[in-house]
């Protein structure tokens, strides 16, 4: 009898002293960041390392893609930057601009689903003809046909022609200046610059601006953007290209789950609608049962928005999981 209970004693302490742990849950970590007053600023963020870098939004006009194999140009629209097709005529009226009647002609906006069709593109009607201009199948350049005009980010009215995407050298050209000059051509050397997904420029000083980290180390960047299904611009959050994005609403944000998320590679998933404005506290209330989840290659984060005060001072602040 005092064998058994011995023995009983012993398997008893045995199971006791199990090693085997769970896995610690995933760790919610608060962050912030701030665009500063009016949302001056865009920010570049990482999931993994935080804010990366915040440039002005006043410093450019116009952006180039640097992938050799795309034509895409992007417009400054959160900055108030207007682009108009020429409606009286093509590259041939370059001497001749007439903008009356401007305020009635329809403003060309970037996407705000892709990275890849920007405002210049929007004229496009399938390939040869990418909007700004058509390719060549001898040079395998995209040369330019349209004329435009923009106005800038200091609210000047300028003429724009998109001479030439070049395939050999990986550059644009371009020619620009005052409704009543003969303007200059400038040479956009995307080549120098592969590593970030668009070269800037600013059609007022003239520069080339490279404003943005490498393509590969952000994933979110805070800015204004024209949401297409207001239609406005807005204060809100785009994703890098190659991730995917799922939005999950009237859920518990620490029981959404993502195996059942729908994931798009949409680049405003997240967008702005995470915060509505309450015109009696004239404040930013954030939507309570709401996450987002974003997939970045094999890990997934999940992204909730706790407040903003708004364009006081352009501070969002938010919680991000890595989940296993």
């Amino acid at each position: 009898m005092k064998n058994l209970i011995y023995l009983l004693l012993v398997l008893f302490i045995l199971s006791s002293c199990d090693n085997t742990t769970e896995p610690d849950p995933p760790v919610s970590l608060a962050d912030s960041i701030t665009m500063g007053s009016g949302y001056a600023d865009e920010v570049y963020y990482s999931l993994e390392n935080g804010i990366l870098l915040s440039s002005p939004r006043s410093a450019w006009d116009i952006a180039f893609s640097t992938n050799p194999m795309s034509s895409t140009i992007l417009c400054n629209e959160g900055y108030g930057v207007e682009l108009y097709t020429y409606p009286a005529g093509d590259k041939s009226a370059w001497d001749a601009i007439d903008t009356t009647g401007i305020s009635e002609w329809p403003a060309m906006y970037n996407s705000d689903t892709s990275w890849y069709y920007g405002a210049f593109d929007r004229n496009d009607t399938g390939h040869p003809d990418y909007g700004w201009g058509v390719y060549n199948t001898q040079t395998h350049d995209v040369v330019g046909d349209s004329l435009f005009i923009i106005r800038t980010s200091d609210g000047s009215i300028k003429k724009l022609f998109i001479e030439k995407r070049a395939a050999m050298t990986n550059s644009f050209s371009i020619k620009y200046g005052n409704l009543d000059e003969a303007g200059e051509t400038r040479e956009i050397p995307c080549s120098q610059y592969t590593s970030k997904n668009f070269i800037y420029f600013s059609l007022t000083s003239g520069e080339i601006l490279d404003i943005e980290p490498e393509s590969d180390s952000w994933d979110l960047l805070f800015t204004k953007y024209y949401d297409e299904s207001i239609p406005y611009n807005v204060t809100g959050v785009l994703t890098n290209n190659e991730l995917e994005t799922a939005e999950v609403r009237d859920t518990d944000p620490r029981l959404a789950d993502p195996s059942t998320a729908v994931f798009s590679s949409h680049i405003s998933i997240i967008g702005s609608d995470w915060k509505t404005f309450d015109m009696g506290t004239f404040s930013y209330v954030i939507e309570p049962d709401l996450c987002y989840f974003v997939k970045k290659g094999d890990d997934i984060f999940k992204i909730t928005f706790t407040g903003t005060d708004g364009s006081a001072s352009g501070k969002i602040v938010f919680e991000k999981e890595k989940l296993d």
